[in-house]
């Protein structure tokens, strides 16, 4: 395992890098997060047309989203590599990711919006197995403890990532607002801010754990130093 960098490097770097990356491309990137969207809106509707209530809906939503965006930030994670993963490890990413988001939608089922707090410290699970710097046994504990050592950059990025998410997430609502109820804009919205988000969201991610421990997660063209 690599030795953490000396140097920190300042959040507006990492933060430009996330924008230049999803800038660069920004189809792939939103095609892959539109496809895990997808796929973890189909047990949501299957529950529904089996005739499962809206608590039950939103039940199985809480966990196949969050599923669905750590394994975004998988893939995100294993494009910035300077090599192939082994196969392996593609698996463990995945499993990984489906692991976190399970206990993100237990967190937030347990604590509803005060989950926002302790969901940083679930973020650097996927990117450690997919960097290969961890076995899978030894994910969470990896992530939790690289959070907590560094507690004000891991959560300022968070912050950064809501404050960014809101806004764009309102401009959808906005857009949609016109042509039907609050209610239905308000999910159409927040399904149209998915593309946009998970993919910002991954790759500040990426940044923050690369700069964290000096791994090579992203991809050279990407960086701003």
């Amino acid at each position: 395992m690599t030795d953490p960098p000396t140097t920190v490097t300042p959040m507006s770097d990492l933060f430009a890098s996330a924008v230049h990356r999803f800038g660069q491309v920004w189809a792939d990137l939103m095609v892959a997060a539109a496809a895990a969207l997808l796929v973890a809106t189909a047990p949501v509707v299957a529950v529904h047309a089996t005739g499962g209530t809206a608590a039950e809906a939103y039940l199985v939503a809480v966990f196949t989203y969050a599923i669905a965006y750590f394994g975004v930030l998988g893939w995100v994670v294993l494009r910035g590599l300077p090599g192939l993963a082994p196969r392996s490890r593609v698996v463990w990413t995945y499993m990984t990711a489906g692991l976190m988001g399970i206990l993100a939608g237990v967190l937030v089922r347990g604590l509803g919006t005060f989950a926002l707090v302790p969901l940083p410290l679930l973020l650097f699970a996927v990117p450690a197995i997919a960097a290969g710097d961890v076995q899978p046994a030894g994910a969470l504990t990896r992530s939790v403890s690289l959070a907590v050592r560094n507690f004000a950059r891991t959560w300022l990025v968070w912050i950064i990532t809501v404050l960014f998410s809101a806004p764009v997430v309102l401009a959808m609502f906005l857009i949609v607002d016109a042509f039907t109820d609050a209610g239905t804009a308000l999910l159409i919205g927040l399904a149209l801010s998915v593309p946009i988000v998970w993919p910002f969201s991954a790759l500040f991610v990426r940044a923050l754990y690369g700069d964290l421990t000096g791994r090579a997660v992203v991809a050279p063209q990407d960086r701003t130093a």
